[in-house]
């Protein structure tokens, strides 16, 4: 049986564009629990849309929009990324590109992440991707700033509050990704 949190997590992953409009269409027919657990106004503009029509997809994110609060699954979604970042290697350059779009997007406490990927030059990543050697030695500074920000989150210290936005309740001695990160980056240099 479908509960709240996970049909907002499946109305999340939509809008996230994790899941085609076709395959929500059918979730949502599959699903007689969410008139309940969504309202029966909410859950019968969703199942008397036209899923075919240009505009469905733009209908259905606002209506999505005004009903979830994603700041949970952003915070999911975030700590997720920063855990791979520590257990594969092989993905750790596109969950750095993936978190450099989300610093641009207002997570700042990404900074150091997202400086570091952007400033390695293509060649390099091309070189990265090939020698698994350079690549962990590469990643070594990232795994350490990775850990460093999940034991924020655990500590309740960084919180993702809505899409775009945080809670950052750090001593300024511990944000230093906004006001270090030349010394960061300096202490951590890379081949060319």
């Amino acid at each position: 049986m479908l509960d709240k949190i996970e049909a907002h997590r499946f109305l999340y992953r939509f809008i996230k564009y994790q899941i085609p409009i076709s395959e929500l269409e059918q979730w949502l027919y599959s699903h007689y629990e969410l008139e309940n657990l969504l309202g029966k106004n909410e859950y019968l503009d969703f199942v008397s849309r036209d899923y075919r029509s240009k505009y469905s997809f733009n209908e259905t994110e606002k209506q999505i929009r005004k009903l979830i609060d994603p700041g949970l699954f952003e915070q999911e979604r975030i700590l997720s990324l920063l855990n791979r970042l520590d257990q594969n290697d092989n993905e750790s350059l596109r969950i750095m590109e993936i978190l450099y779009d989300d610093y641009c997007e207002g997570f700042t406490f990404l900074r150091y992440i997202a400086l570091y990927f952007i400033t390695t030059n293509e060649e390099y990543i091309v070189v990265l991707k090939n020698d698994q050697t350079r690549l962990q030695q590469y990643l070594v500074p990232i795994k350490v700033e990775a850990k460093r920000l999940r034991v924020f989150f655990e500590n309740d210290e960084l919180s993702i509050i809505g899409e775009n936005d945080y809670f950052d309740g750090r001593k300024e001695a511990d944000r230093i990704e906004l006001h270090s990160v030349n010394d960061m980056l300096a202490a951590n240099q890379k081949e060319p």
